[in-house]
Order: C-alpha cells, then sequence, then structure tokens
C-alpha cells in the first residue's frame, strides 16, 4: 500500500507543481533549466527541482481525490489510506530518521528535528523533457584558424625542408618586415632630396643649375601584412568557396524519386529500365535495394520537392501504381 501511495505522489509532481499531505507538509516542484557540468562533461535535460514545505499542511484534497478516482473507493476510504501512508511516515522517522517515497525523494530528520529532502535524481517530472537523459560528451576544444597554420608551418619547417634553408628563412622572417619598415621610413623623409643633390658630382660645376622641385606624390598604403595573415586569409576564401559548392552540389542532387516498381532480382529490374527509357524516361534507373531486399527501379530523380510532385501527377495518369520516395 505504500509503494502505491508513492506512485500516486510521484504521477501528481507530474501533473501539478504542489501536492500536499494533509497535516504532514508538501512538495513543491519548480522549472528547472537544462545545465552542463563542465567538471565531469554532463549535460543534463530541463526538469522539475522539487522541495519539501512542511507548512504546507491543510488538506487540498488533490492526493485523496487521485486515490479514490484510481482506486475506485470512496472518498472516506481514500482519506483514511493516506493518514495511514502519513502516519507510517512519522513512524519511519522517529525511529530511523529517514522515510524514501519512490519516485519523489528521501526525508531526514536531523538531531535538531529539522526535516530535510533529498530529491530522487533519476525521475525526470517534466513532462516536456520525457525521454530525455544525462547526457556524457567530451569537452570541445576548438583550435583558431591561426594557430592550425602556424602548427603547419612548423611540422613543414621540422620535417620538408633541410637545415641551412630553415635558418635562412627565420632571418628573411625577422629581416623582411624590418626592411619594409624602413624603406617606408625613408620615402618619407624629404632631407633625402636634399642629402642626394649634395652627393651629384654635377652640382656646383659651371653652367650647370641645379633645381629642386617638390613632386608630391599620391599616399601609398604602407599597411604590411605578415605571411600568417595572407596564408589564413587565402584558407578562408577557399573554404568559403568550398562550402558555396558543396552547397550547390547539393542544392542539385536528386533527393526525390519516382517509383516504378520493385523487383526480387535484379534482372527483372533492369528490363523494366530498358521498358522504360524505350518510352523515353531517360533517366531511369536501380537506385538500390529496399528494406525487404527489393530492387527499386525509379522514372526519375528530382532535387526539388516540387518538380517531384509535378512530374508524379503526369506519371500516375498512365500508371497509378507510381510513388514518391524522398531520401
Amino acid at each position: 500500500m505504500s509503494l502505491l501511495l508513492d506512485s500516486h505522489i510521484s504521477y501528481l509532481l507530474h501533473e501539478h507543481n504542489c501536492v500536499i499531505l494533509p497535516s504532514f507538509g508538501g512538495f513543491v516542484a519548480n522549472y528547472h533549466s537544462s545545465r552542463i557540468d563542465p567538471i565531469i562533461n554532463l549535460m543534463h535535460p530541463p526538469k522539475k527541482h522539487i522541495v519539501f514545505n512542511k507548512s504546507l499542511q491543510n488538506n487540498d484534497g488533490l492526493l485523496v481525490n487521485e486515490v479514490a478516482s484510481c482506486e475506485g473507493i470512496s472518498f472516506k476510504n481514500a482519506q483514511q489510506k493516506v493518514d495511514v501512508f502519513i502516519s507510517d511516515l512519522k513512524d519511519k522517522l522517529h525511529l530511523h530518521k529517514k522515510a524514501v517515497i519512490e519516485g519523489v525523494g528521501t526525508l531526514i530528520q536531523s538531531n535538531d528535528n529539522t526535516l530535510l529532502f533529498v530529491q530522487d535524481l533519476t525521475t525526470n517530472h517534466l513532462l516536456s523533457s520525457y525521454g530525455m537523459r544525462t547526457i556524457q560528451s567530451p569537452a570541445i576544444k576548438r583550435i583558431s584558424v591561426q594557430e592550425s597554420i602556424e602548427a603547419k608551418i612548423k611540422h613543414i619547417n621540422e620535417n620538408h625542408l633541410p637545415s641551412n634553408k630553415k635558418s635562412w628563412l627565420k632571418v628573411a622572417a625577422v629581416l623582411l618586415p624590418l626592411a619594409m619598415l624602413s624603406l617606408v621610413g625613408i620615402s618619407k623623409q624629404e632631407q633625402i632630396q636634399t642629402a642626394v643633390a649634395s652627393l651629384n658630382p654635377f652640382a656646383n660645376a659651371a653652367g650647370v643649375v641645379v633645381v629642386n622641385e617638390i613632386i608630391e606624390t599620391p599616399a601609398l598604403d604602407y599597411a604590411l601584412h605578415t605571411p600568417v595573415y595572407q596564408i589564413e586569409s587565402g584558407i578562408m576564401q577557399s573554404f568559403k568557396a568550398k562550402m558555396a559548392a558543396e552547397k550547390q552540389i547539393e542544392d542539385q542532387t536528386p533527393k526525390h524519386f519516382i517509383i516504378a516498381g520493385a523487383f526480387s532480382t535484379e534482372r527483372n529490374a533492369n528490363k523494366l529500365v530498358r521498358k522504360l527509357k524505350s518510352w523515353n524516361f531517360k533517366n531511369a534507373h536501380i537506385i538500390g535495394l529496399s528494406n525487404n531486399g527489393l530492387f527499386r527501379v525509379c522514372y526519375d530523380g528530382f532535387a526539388k520537392p516540387e518538380d517531384a510532385l509535378s512530374a508524379l501527377h503526369q506519371i500516375k495518369k498512365t500508371n497509378t501504381s507510381a510513388w514518391l520516395l524522398s531520401k
């Protein structure tokens, strides 16, 4: 009888957010969203978090009515069963300091007569989470594009280049940006014109007049891009182009087939294919085996469902048994 009352309380917590045990206390359920435990990599679905409130002791009739309707007894007899169940709970708490309600949780009475409640984590009382369970999955380790490229460059340097080339590449990686920065700085200095003029051997010759003209040149973009940046940009562009091409191919791949018939032998299936092609269905072919081991023959395949339905409508005028298979 005790286990039967346990099941009634657990069932009511699925349907309601508060179940009161008269003159004892009430169970209150609150929505608890899904969560991830980052330490042990567990993903928990949404659930109802249940607490016990000793102040809720007034009989609202919910539990008694549930017992009466489910067991087909009178309200008075159901009230007596509930009273006996609550009396048993009190005796267990007094003698053993603990009472278990299956599918709900465990009540524990401390030394200072405080009543504690520990929820049963094996039962999820949230109906919208029915069928969901706790999942353990390894943590996702994300590697940036730059880290991936640098690792590949390091792998190439270590395995494919001679040692002398490695040294030259290291020197070039340091000196090339410095040389470019130096050129940028020099090109910005107007004093270079004066220095060049003083070095001209014809500057002081008789009859020769040197005219220093200031020519305004358009500002140039001297922004420097490191090799890693350029490689990363190229890889990203190549990746985007590849994804676009794959999506285009996927959009054009036939996924909807109009089935003309299914045969237990491939020979008979090929006969139908030849017959369909003679009837001007040039794309007729065998598309594989069904779950029952039959060779399916189709009139044609279509990438878009609306095209397949339109063709099926025309084919059904001559073959009413034709049907549409979508993969």
